[in-house]
């Protein structure tokens, strides 16, 4: 039996690809914890496919563990931090580990107070193109990485991804790597979700140029903010995306095209905000964020 017990918290996209990867090492005991039922972890990824026989857990409230998890991996959205509450509080020990492979550049801030006992809260910057063709059923479009702080916790999470598929590695520059996620998110994953298509959208003219400047404002941010972001930073994120992932639905994209809430607040209003901080403009993205707020599912008028 495996001694390590790590919990995968949110099976969607991201949680499934991870969780069928550290299966298929067999290294770790793994525990599944999402909102809908499912018999298999299906996930296709470019060395084939992946099928695991394990039903994940689904209630909270029912939930009984002879012992706590080692790791809890929150691969929820960012948005739904908050919902996975109950599971971190049923999997949490004394020495539980916590990385959040979550969108944006504040995840420990986000969830540390909801886990405050816990031994350590790390960041993880997820780089892997994938999209959940229903309920436990993944389709990967290429290996991804998973990128983390250099520390000790951080050099833990990413030996478990020793015999993996997915390149796991903990970055002196990590706060950097961050924002170069986001600067790609605040750009292409904004225009995307707003015009409701693949990043494929962005090789029209009016539509690259658009996610551009969304992407120069969210780089001035980050500069201020400590990262070493080049001056052509937006151009080349543009060009990683579309020649590293071409045809791919963005997260948040996805949501809108589905109904469900959107990430807009991680990925798009956090530039604002910080901006304000530094004194820096940003016009575009102020008005983006805006515009995804109104169209997210949750937005009511005031009566």
């Amino acid at each position: 039996m495996n001694s390590t017990r790590i919990a995968v918290v949110g099976v969607g996209s991201i949680g499934g690809a991870i969780a069928a990867d550290l299966l298929d090492c067999g290294n770790a005991e793994i525990l599944l914890m999402a909102r809908s039922p499912f018999a298999e972890l299906i996930v296709e990824h470019p060395h084939g496919t992946s099928q695991h026989a394990l039903s994940p857990y689904i209630d909270p409230e029912a939930f009984r563990a002879d012992r706590p998890a080692d790791w809890i991996l929150l691969a929820t959205k960012a948005h739904q931090s908050a919902d996975a509450a109950p599971w971190i509080q049923k999997l949490l020990g004394p020495e539980t580990r916590i990385a959040v492979l979550q969108n944006g550049i504040d995840q420990v801030a986000r969830v540390q107070p909801l886990a405050p006992e816990a031994r350590a809260v790390i960041p993880v910057t997820v780089q892997i193109p994938a999209q959940r063709l229903g309920p436990g059923h993944v389709r990967q479009q290429r290996t991804g990485a998973l990128l983390t702080v250099a520390d000790e916790h951080g050099q833990a999470f990413a030996a478990h991804f020793d015999n993996a598929r997915t390149h796991a590695e903990a970055r002196e520059d990590f706060h950097t790597q961050a924002w170069w996620k986001l600067v790609m998110n605040a750009g292409s994953g904004a225009v995307c979700a707003l015009v409701v298509r693949d990043n494929r959208a962005e090789h029209d003219p009016e539509i690259r140029e658009l996610a551009l400047r969304l992407m120069r404002e969210a780089a001035a941010v980050g500069r201020a903010e400590g990262a070493e972001l080049p001056a052509d930073a937006p151009e080349k994120a543009m060009h990683l995306a579309l020649a590293g992932a071409p045809g791919h639905w963005t997260s948040i994209a996805v949501d809108r095209r589905e109904g469900r809430p959107m990430e807009w607040e991680a990925r798009n209003a956090i530039i604002g905000k910080l901006g304000r901080k530094h004194g820096i403009p940003t016009p575009l993205s102020d008005m983006v964020t805006a515009l995804l707020r109104v169209a997210d599912v949750t937005w009511l008028p005031d009566s």
